[in-house]
Order: C-alpha cells, then sequence, then structure tokens
C-alpha cells in the first residue's frame, strides 16, 4: 500500500511513529511561519503541519491527491469534533499525484449546491463525507443481510436480467434483440417468476441482492433502476416468513445503529385504513383516526346524510390554526377526490364551528367526549360514500400536522407488518389484482372467488417503519387450478395466459411446493437508517427526477447504423435536437 494509515485511525497512541498518509486536500490554512493541511479521505481527516520552505515546494490546493510522510505528533489545541483531533502529521516530505482545478461547488457536508450540479459532477459530491458515510451504510446493509441469511441456510442465486416481457404494474424497459430482430427483451422489474420457478426446482431457501427496473414517474424515493434483497422460501406459513423479515430488519439496525428494534406488531390491512388513514402506518404518534358516522349524522347537514364520517383530533392548536391554513387543509384532502374537510374547535369548554348551527348542543356535547377534547383541540373531519377516500384524505392531514407538531422523532422507529390486504379491487368497474396475480388467497375466503373475489383477503403482507414501506411480500399460489382461476378473474384469455405466462403456468403440472418470500427495498432501508427522505442521498450515481443521469448524459442517441443492427427506425418527429 502506498499509505501506513488512513485518515480517521491516529491518535495519541500513535505520537512519534512515522506514517504515511495518502488523500485529497481539503483545507489550506497559510499562516505565513507555519502552513496547516486538512487531509481527507473516506475515513477521516487528519490535520498536516507543513513548514513553509516545503509548502514552497508543493503548493498544495484544494482537492490534489496527495501522498505525506512525517512524524505523528501533539497537536497544541485539540479539536475535540475529530476522532483524530489531538494529534497531527508533521510533514517530511510530500507528493502530488494529481493537481486539481477549482471545484463548481465546495466538497463538505454543507453546500449550497443545486442537486443537479452536484448530479453533473457526482464523483466530487461523493467525496462529500456524509455522502461517503451513507454508502459505507448501505454496504453494511447488504453485509449484514448476507450474514443474516446465510445462516439460515439461504442460498444466493442470481436470475436472469434479459427476460420475456410480463405484466408487473409498471411499464418494462425493453432491450431490442439483434439476433431476432422486432423482439425485445425486458428487464426485470423484480425476479418475481424465476425465485417461484426456484422453489420447484427445489431450491428451498433463496435470496439475491436483485437489480431492478421499473419505467414510471419518479419521486424522491424512487429512481428507475433499484436494489432489492429478494428472498423466497418454501413449506413455510405466514408467519416463518415474517419470523425471517423481523430477524433481518432487527440484524440491519443493530448492525448499522447498534440499536435493538422493538418488537413489530401486525396490523390489518383494514385496521390501518380506518385507523391511521394509510396502508403505511407511521406509529410514532397518536392522533389516530375516529368513525363519527353515529353521532354527525344525527344532524341536518345534507351533505353527510348517508356517508361514512371520520375525524381527526389535533390537541392544543385551536388558537393557532388559522383561516388560511385550514383553507390549505380542504385543498389538501380534495386531492384525495372528496369534497373537503370540516372544522370544529374546543374553546372555554365549549365545542364551535361553521357547521355547528347543523347539530343540537346535546349532539356537540356527544361529540367532544366520545373525542375526549381538552381546551385548545380541533377536529378535523370529513365525509365520502367511500370510507377508503376519506380515510386517506385524513390520513394525509394526520402526517401533516405531525409535521407540524414535531412528533416525527427520526431517532425512534416503530416497525410493523401490515396484513390481509385485499386481493383485488375494482378499477374503472374492471377487476384487478392489488399486488400480483401470483397471490395467495386467504383459505377462508375462496369461497368468495365466484361469487365476489373483491371480498377475497389474501396471504401477502408489508413490512412499514416510520410510515416507509420497507418491502412487500406474500405466499404464492401452488395450485395450479387455482392460478388458472385468478388468471381468468382478470380477464386473460386462455391465449393471453399461454403467451404471457405459459412457460410459468406449465411448471405447476410438476409439484409445486407452498411457497412464500417479500422483498425489501435497499434503497429505502438506506433512507431510514441515514435519516434522508432523498432517494438520491443514498445511491451512488442516481438519476435526477426526469430518469435522466446529468453525468453522463444518459438516455442518449445512438448512430443510425446501431440501430438498424436490431431492426430500429426512429419517426422523424424524434430525430430533432432536443
Amino acid at each position: 500500500m502506498l499509505r501506513t494509515n488512513t485518515c480517521g485511525e491516529l491518535n495519541r497512541s500513535d505520537i512519534n511513529e512515522i506514517v504515511t498518509l495518502t488523500g485529497w486536500v481539503s483545507k489550506v490554512r497559510n499562516l505565513g511561519s507555519l502552513v496547516f493541511v486538512d487531509l481527507r479521505d473516506r475515513y477521516g481527516i487528519t490535520q498536516i503541519k507543513i513548514s513553509p520552505e516545503l509548502y514552497d515546494k508543493v503548493q498544495l490546493k484544494n482537492e490534489y491527491c496527495i501522498k505525506v510522510r512525517g512524524t505523528v505528533a501533539r497537536r497544541e489545541e485539540a479539536n475535540p469534533n475529530l476522532p483524530t483531533g489531538e494529534i497531527e502529521v508533521l510533514a517530511d516530505s510530500i507528493d502530488i499525484f494529481a493537481g486539481a482545478d477549482l471545484t463548481p461547488f465546495i466538497i463538505a457536508d454543507k453546500t449550497d449546491a443545486l442537486e443537479d450540479t452536484r448530479l453533473r459532477w457526482r464523483y466530487l459530491d461523493l467525496r462529500r463525507p456524509i455522502l461517503q458515510k451513507n454508502m459505507m451504510i448501505r454496504h453494511q446493509i447488504l453485509k449484514s443481510t448476507r450474514d443474516y441469511l446465510e445462516n439460515l441456510n439461504f442460498l444466493e442465486i442470481e436470475t436472469p436480467t434479459l427476460i420475456k416481457s410480463t405484466p408487473e404494474g409498471a411499464r418494462d424497459y425493453l432491450v431490442p434483440s439483434r439476433t431476432r430482430p422486432g423482439n425485445f427483451y425486458a428487464l426485470p422489474q423484480s425476479p418475481q417468476i424465476f425465485k417461484q420457478l426456484l422453489m420447484i426446482g427445489g431450491m428451498d431457501r433463496y435470496y439475491q441482492i436483485a437489480r431492478c427496473y421499473r419505467d414510471e414517474d419518479l419521486r424522491s424515493d424512487r429512481q428507475p433502476e433499484f436494489t432489492q434483497i429478494d428472498c423466497e422460501m418454501s413449506f413455510i406459513t405466514r408467519d416463518d416468513v415474517l419470523k425471517v423479515i423481523e430477524g433481518l430488519v432487527d440484524r440491519i439496525w443493530k448492525d448499522v445503529l447498534g440499536i435493538d428494534l422493538e418488537k413489530f406488531t401486525a396490523i390489518t390491512y383494514e385496521d390501518s385504513v380506518n385507523k391511521y388513514g394509510t396502508d403505511k402506518p407511521d406509529m410514532r404518534f397518536g392522533m389516530l383516526l375516529t368513525d363519527l358516522t353515529d353521532i354527525l349524522s344525527k344532524g341536518s347537514f345534507e351533505a353527510f346524510k348517508g356517508k361514512v364520517i371520520r375525524g381527526i383530533k389535533v390537541p392544543g392548536i385551536a388558537k393557532e390554526i388559522s383561516r388560511k391554513a385550514m383553507d390549505k387543509d380542504v385543498e389538501l384532502a380534495k386531492q384525495f377526490h372528496i369534497h373537503g374537510v370540516s372544522f370544529f374547535k374546543f374553546e372555554n369548554g365549549v365545542i364551535s364551528g361553521s357547521l355547528g348551527k347543523f347539530y343540537t348542543p346535546e349532539v356537540l356535547t356527544e361529540l367532544a367526549e366520545k373525542e375526549e377534547m381538552s381546551e385548545g383541540d380541533v377536529l378535523i373531519f370529513g365525509a365520502d360514500e367511500s370510507e377508503e377516500k376519506i380515510s386517506f384524505a385524513l390520513g394525509a392531514l394526520r402526517l401533516e400536522y405531525a409535521r407540524k407538531l414535531n412528533l416525527l422523532d427520526p431517532d425512534v422507529f416503530k416497525p410493523c407488518f401490515v396484513v390481509d390486504w385485499p386481493l383485488f379491487g375494482y378499477v374503472d368497474g374492471r377487476l384487478e389484482s392489488l399486488s400480483n396475480p401470483f397471490t395467495r388467497p386467504k383459505d377462508e375466503d375462496l369461497k368468495y372467488i365466484d361469487s365476489d373475489p373483491s371480498k377475497i383477503k389474501s396471504y401477502s403482507y408489508d413490512t412499514v417503519i416510520n410510515g416507509l414501506e420497507l418491502s412487500s411480500g406474500a405466499l404464492r399460489i401452488y395450485d395450479g387450478r387455482l392460478q388458472q382461476k385468478v388468471f381468468e378473474l382478470l380477464g386473460l384469455t386462455d391465449e393471453d395466459i399461454k403467451k404471457r405466462f405459459g412457460f410459468f403456468v406449465s411448471a405447476f403440472n410438476y409439484g409445486t411446493p407452498p411457497h412464500g418470500g417479500f422483498a425489501l427495498g435497499v434503497e429505502r432501508l438506506a433512507m431510514l437508517l441515514c435519516k434522508t427522505d432523498n432517494v438520491r442521498d443514498v445511491v451512488a450515481f442516481p438519476k435526477n427526477l426526469q430518469a435522466v443521469d446529468v453525468m453522463c448524459q444518459a438516455p442518449s442517441r445512438v448512430p443510425d447504423k446501431d440501430l438498424d443492427v436490431v431492426g430500429i427506425q426512429i419517426e422523424e418527429k424524434y430525430r430533432k435536437e432536443e
């Protein structure tokens, strides 16, 4: 090695040792009689003391890549903010590996550079200590995963990334075939079918650190290519799978943060929606939704007649909440396609609000008692024919007020499983799978398969911590006749099934074991552990919100001759310069 030590490990026990360090110049302080340089690598920072004579020979500037040889000495004034803050290195010699131009932004945790600027020079952005810490946390997640799963006899098996296009919810990224012009591979949205085939193949405990691709609109927590910890197990129950997930997540939290997670709770999808207003419940705070239908349907307000009425109580904000704030809440609720929400305040022992005139004092008193309203509390409520729509609207307001009241402590973690999801739902009058078509219906609900499939719940489960979905999974259908029935309910003809899933369906004829699995999102895990809400902070070379890699300018045009080889012609309107 060109170095004897890293820039983050020397301390007072190394005083008088002769060492060689390598790294980048983080800062130069030229005091005339002495020069101090902060030398940085991914392990930390060490202060280098340089004589004016030596400095005149090298003339170091920020981000020069250098090697320093010298003696470890005690610093006159220790820096308690650095692990190496008690020592410095008295430089005997300095070699410059490479100089550096003036960087387009400051290489430090705090920077005012726009994100696209940092992405344009991502290799410089990665020198920032906070991003290097994030990459190390991501590495630790994967290391802990492998250590844990391999101790449980899981095999790491790779599945193909050039596969047949099959419907999985999002659009596929397609890859043209040169050898079979006009035909395309798809990049996998997940290894779903292949991991089930591995179970049929007798590989009873599989895992993979899988790269996946989905051509969908991006958000702050989504990238077009992402990584998931993909697992599948045979001869198991749902509880068996949940124990593996809980054990794995516990291990990751212990290895990365050094803390023991509290025991996971399990909540049904129905309770999650009704109590938290979401299928991703944040359990760090209260303010649960309550059903007010029995009370507020007693009034004369016609808009509430025959509807589900729900509300949330926000404590102590009556004097602070303004008309402007209430109007913003109404607009937020309308994004969930409901009419809006209304407000009651509890002040001076009396409940009041714009809808108070539609209710008798007795009804309002009953409402205040049921909600256990105290001085300064505000009740936000609304109604809709769909209990899910009004619940999701109030769930969004619940989170909004949690942010305003500083209830979202990033150092508190509340894990849970959301179970018993509906198997099907109606979208524009058409029955659709709410997870994937391979999810197994609950045995006790199979009686509804011909009469009302929307009543069927499934053996599916999500892992949620602090309102962030970390994984989804399910027990799978292993009966070929049931799989055929589900495909038919989804409107697939025999020809559709054969064309899209023929190779998969035929495997059911050769002894399929009961099986199930899950996929944990690595980026989601890293975001939670790194305490960021931006997925690009935990990806080494991410795409921006337009799915563009601004560093290497991908996607980009390719020469016509390369397109001719794979039989693709570009329409004239797309040939114009972007």
